[in-house]
């Protein structure tokens, strides 16, 4: 990828950090379809270590030296404040035990009021994206049994009105994993992690065991075989272009809404995953989707930055047609996400406030090379891999659209700063310099890729 970016550029003909062959932090190797890396300090580990392990006695969790947690029991969580009380001179109102209510379904709210007719409702401020005044209705626990196929009940909740939440989880105790392994926590590239099996393919247990900037992150991807082998891998992808506000990644809201699946939607296998299976490939493409629809939102900005700077013509072509990719790729995940839900999934809000103020050349160049540079990359790369090992054809026609057209993405954010750099040498120099001196988490397949381009465009523009 490095070579076709460079060759976009114009700029083949300079070394750009070394080989772009064979390299395995380049894109035939090194990156995982989460944004995983070749270099962990753990492989195959054939028995999960927890040194000086100690049991929170409210959530029950067993916290190792090593910096996970595993699960070795399930618990019943103690109810931490009643749902809601009753209103004096009115018949009293349900309890929150009251069967006849409703789970949450992630409805808009701002305060825990707002979902007083769900069980065990709260509002939940906790998901990326949302503004500081706003949650979505959740609906707590006390024990597995109130929470859906693939995820457990976590105890020592303050935010939950019985002191549990529902957490992703691919097993309940380390009874279900096989002997040695564990029923541990994990992080995720896109999402807010859960506990899974301990698998003798991780490449880490904990961001220890990764090379920095990388973290040890799970991921979850449908083999040959039919089944849904997960591992922790290294890694510090972003999924898809960001939508950044004073350096925050913003995303909608989900809601139970069709509206934005794909016109020509096709079903991915569904026969042979069991519910857990599905839970989790669910939440990973509606997290996809939220993603891939708050880059609409990124395209839609820089459409409008380009204009203010007064850039040609090609790139606000370009990057229209992006905006037009991203809507493409937010109804195809959401589609997914739905398919494997069994229900319609799409987004809904996306807050913009504050969106249009970085308007300075510099400060757009900073953005484009974190939303766009190193995003777009990342996004790539991740997508050939994953098109690559997926073994339902839908799913890898999905990843194979979603990797060609980041590519292009990401040639058009260099083609940006190059632009950039001709009309303000000086400024645009000084932000790359930056960003080449304090990289962005993201994984060392797309720093490969990305910060040599970067230094090429340097060399050219002092050539120049």
């Amino acid at each position: 990828m490095r070579a076709s970016l460079l060759v976009s550029l114009g700029l083949a003909s300079l070394a750009c950090g070394g080989t772009t062959q064979n390299d395995p932090d380049g894109e035939a190797g090194g990156a995982s379809s989460q944004g995983g890396s070749a270099h962990a300090g753990r492989q195959n580990n054939a028995t999960a270590v927890c040194t000086a392990p100690t049991t929170d006695p409210t959530t029950g969790l067993v916290s190792c030296a090593e910096g996970f947690t595993h699960r070795a029991t399930a618990g019943v969580c103690s109810v931490a404040r009643p749902t809601q009380e009753p209103v004096p001179g009115d018949a009293e109102l349900p309890g929150p035990e009251d069967p006849a209510l409703p789970r949450a379904n992630g409805a808009p709210c701002a305060d825990d009021a707002g979902c007083s007719p769900y069980l065990y409702g709260y509002c939940d401020h906790s998901e990326d994206g949302l503004a500081e005044d706003e949650g979505e209705c959740a609906s707590g626990c006390t024990t597995d049994d109130d929470c859906r196929a693939g995820s457990v009940c976590l105890c020592g909740q303050s935010e939950s009105p019985t002191g549990g939440v529902c957490r992703t989880a691919t097993c309940h105790t380390d009874a279900d994993c096989g002997p040695g392994k564990l029923c541990a926590s994990y992080q995720e590239v896109c999402g807010p992690g859960g506990f899974a099996c301990q698998a003798a393919a991780d490449e880490c247990l904990t961001n220890a065991d990764c090379k920095a900037p990388d973290r040890c992150y799970w991921e979850a991807i449908d083999s040959a075989d039919g089944s849904l082998p997960y591992h922790r891998a290294c890694g510090g992808a972003v999924c898809g272009r960001p939508f950044l506000v004073a350096a925050q990644a913003r995303v909608a809201t989900v809601v139970n809404d069709g509206a934005w699946r794909a016109l020509d939607e096709r079903s991915p296998r569904l026969d042979h995953l069991t519910r857990a299976e599905r839970a989790v490939l669910a939440q990973h493409w509606t997290r996809m989707g939220q993603m891939e629809h708050a880059s609409v939102a990124a395209f839609a900005r820089f459409s409008l930055q380009l204009l203010s700077l007064g850039a040609p013509a090609d790139l606000v072509e370009a990057c229209n047609q992006a905006l037009v990719d991203e809507t493409a790729h937010a109804r195809l995940c959401f589609g997914l996400a739905s398919a494997y839900a069994g229900r319609s999934v799409g987004p809904g809000p996306l807050d913009v406030e504050g969106s249009l103020l970085a308007s300075s050349l510099a400060d757009i160049v900073d953005l484009v090379i974190v939303e766009g540079c190193f995003g777009e990359t990342s996004a790539t790369l991740e997508a050939l891999e994953a098109a690559e090992i997926a073994a339902d054809p839908v799913i890898g026609a999905a990843y194979s659209q979603i990797a060609r057209d980041e590519r292009s993405h990401a040639e058009l954010a260099f083609r940006f700063v190059r632009w950039a750099l001709e009309r303000d040498r000086s400024v645009v120099a000084e932000r790359i310099t930056l960003a080449l001196a304090n990289p962005a988490p993201h994984g060392s397949a797309a720093r490969a890729v990305v910060e040599p381009c970067l230094e090429a465009l340097l060399e050219h523009a002092a050539a120049a």
